[in-house]
């Protein structure tokens, strides 16, 4: 880089090293603009930007602007480009960064930085063979390298090909790099099993705001029986990121911990000091998750549930709620923990109170036949868009999509890209944006005539939603819990006919729908009525079977 003077070169670093960083971007702004600055200045200037919690997302996006032309003023500045690709997921923008990225790599593939950086890129971008190889390079090199481990863990759900015994082998390693970290074997703390006057039940989550987990959990917490249950819920949320529904739950609760801050090591202890009864994770290996501190053991009896379908592989986490569609008797021994069976389904949603008309279009052309997936874009594996490819290629029709993260150009774009190549008309494709109120987000549903469900990791909230306002939802049978939910959903409403075996009946499937006739009188409303007296939705039943559930466990320890 070109030699700055040195005063100033100081000065700018003990800005950064002492958090000032809007009085360094005053001072370099005094110099004149700042992409004509030496490069020197514009990393300290990119680099206030990145570190500051502050920073909007065009600052972020001129951060990276910076980072990239430092790195291409001098390619021996790597750490330019780290920083780049670090900002890079602050934005969801990966079209600059990456082919910076791809030319590093082809340059030194040994580079982890780079390696572990294009994984995670590729990862986001739902491109999963390559975001597996580059991961698998990463922890060959590293084999005890724990962190940024969970993205790829996480990653094998959304991957066709990847068996339930593959997947635990994954989490095994994992979790024996972290037991090891933290000397589990040797921590010498016990729990006085002596009773509380209720039973101190705690749900720990970084989603106690608007989002799927809450919106499941709220009926449960409602009407679990205080007399019975002193209830807690861990958060993990930043307070300034908590909404309207983060204050509902406070109020329907008993105690409300605000945990962010704390260290794995100070909350181990913080939740340990509350002699909680039952903890039950709604987490797993998702963003925000406490995995650390639950290795460690923070509540005599800690049971995984919810926010993430699969094993997390670890000794103290004792139990796993699912449902008998969902694990069979005989795949215990590809699960860590004990696994809990509720009698119909592992969850149930609470309606919204004012629900949408439905209002389809009745005497449609066989041409205007419109087929619908807002499951989050991640889903959509290479193998979902192959399958969806042929049937929208056979019968001409729409597909509606809707991504649930906010941001991801990128993404969209590149999901677009795999569907051309599919053969796929580009205009048969049609993205719909976030809504910002659940009323519009579920209107949306009239506009199609069937839901796609996406394979191997199907929607859950998307499918609850789907069969709320009328439309059949075809999914695709699986082979763990995670893969085999729009199984259990659809069975729990007797449409089982709706569950195809393979990718050839699934497609076989789709088209017999597109075929029928007078399709919204045989679903529509009628599947409306069906679904609000089912299990997916009979939330008070499902509150007392999950509560008979967990007193059963916690007296038989």
């Amino acid at each position: 880089m070109i030699d700055l003077n040195q005063d100033l070169a100081k000065k700018f670093l003990t800005y950064l090293d002492n958090k000032q960083y809007k009085r360094l971007r005053f001072e370099a702004d005094m110099l004149g603009d700042i992409e004509d600055q030496q490069p020197v200045i514009m990393f300290y200037y990119a680099s206030s930007i990145y570190l500051d919690d502050t920073s909007k997302n065009k600052e972020l996006l001129l951060s990276s602007l910076l980072f990239g032309k430092v790195y291409q003023s001098n390619k021996k500045h790597l750490q330019s480009l780290y920083n780049m690709i670090a900002v890079s997921f602050k934005t969801k923008v990966f079209k600059d960064v990456l082919p910076l990225a791809l030319k590093a790599y082809e340059k030194d593939d040994t580079d982890v930085k780079i390696i572990e950086g294009l994984a995670r890129i590729n990862f986001y971008l739902g491109n999963r063979q390559e975001s597996h190889k580059l991961f698998r390079k990463l922890y060959s090199i590293l084999p005890n390298k724990k962190e940024g481990r969970l993205p790829f863990i996480s990653s094998l759900n959304y991957t066709s090909g990847i068996s339930q015994k593959d997947y635990l082998a994954e989490c095994l390693a994992y979790v024996d790099i972290v037991e090891k970290k933290l000397d589990i074997k040797n921590d010498k703390f016990s729990f006085d099993w002596k009773n509380n006057d209720k039973i101190k039940i705690s749900f720990l989550s970084a989603d106690f705001k608007i989002h799927s987990v809450s919106h499941f959990l709220k009926d449960v917490l409602k009407q679990i029986d205080k007399s019975t249950f002193e209830i807690h819920l861990i958060s993990n949320l930043k307070p300034k990121d908590q909404d309207d529904v983060s204050e509902e739950l406070k109020k329907i609760v008993q105690k409300w911990h605000d945990i962010e801050d704390y260290s794995d090591n100070d909350l181990t202890n913080y939740l340990r000091s509350l002699k909680l009864d039952i903890l039950i994770d709604l987490s797993g290996f998702t963003n925000g998750n406490r995995f650390e501190t639950i290795v460690r053991r923070c509540a005599k009896i800690q049971i995984e549930w919810l926010g993430y379908n699969n094993t997390l592989g670890s000794k103290n986490m004792d139990y796993l709620i699912s449902d008998k569609n969902l694990i069979k008797s005989d795949e215990h021994n590809f699960y860590k923990e004990k696994i809990l069976y509720l009698p119909n389904i592992w969850n149930a949603l609470s309606p919204p109170t004012q629900l949408p008309d439905i209002e389809k279009e009745i005497n449609k052309n066989s041409s205007d036949f419109t087929f619908c997936s807002f499951n989050n874009f991640q889903k959509i594996s290479d193998r979902t868009i192959e399958v969806w490819s042929k049937i929208l290629k056979e019968t001409k029709s729409n597909l509606l999509l809707k991504n649930s993260l906010i941001g991801g150009e990128d993404l969209k774009n590149n999901v677009l890209k795999k569907f051309t190549l599919n053969g796929v008309d580009k205009e048969q494709i049609i993205f719909f944006e976030r809504e910002k109120n659940i009323s519009d987000h579920l209107k949306l549903y009239n506009k199609a005539d069937v839901a796609l469900d996406t394979f191997p990791y199907p929607g859950v909230t998307t499918s609850y939603e789907a069969i709320l306002m009328g439309l059949p939802v075809l999914t695709m049978r699986g082979f763990n819990f995670n893969s085999r939910c729009g199984e259990s959903i659809l069975k729990n409403i007797k449409m089982d006919d709706l569950i195809a075996n393979d990718d050839e009946d699934y497609f076989n499937k789709a088209i017999s729908l597109t075929q029928k006739k007078d399709l919204n009188k045989s679903y529509g409303i009628n599947l409306r009525n069906k679904a609000l007296s089912s299990p997916l939705f009979d939330t008070v039943q499902f509150a007392k079977d999950f509560e008979e559930l967990i007193i059963n466990v916690y007296k038989k320890n």
